[in-house]
């Protein structure tokens, strides 16, 4: 089966992969590129990037919300 990219840890109950295959149970998941082997996630690399990147940015401008608000009640 293929390596398939994976930003971070992936959850045990992942049943897609973000280049949109379906994994079965020899497919494996990483996080670095050099093992990928999919040609979907190569040929979708700059997409998966950048919404793994938005993602990253949406989750710290939340936690800099919610530090703004415990600040605020204190």
């Amino acid at each position: 089966m293929k390596v398939h990219f994976c930003p971070g840890a992936a959850p045990e109950d992942l049943e897609q992969a973000p280049c949109g295959t379906w994994l079965g149970e020899s497919s494996e998941l990483s996080g670095d590129w050099a093992r990928i082997d999919c040609r979907l996630c190569q040929s979708r690399k700059e997409k998966i990037i950048g919404s793994a990147a938005a993602e990253e940015h949406a989750i710290i401008e939340q936690m800099g919300d919610m530090a703004d608000f415990m600040r605020a009640e204190c």
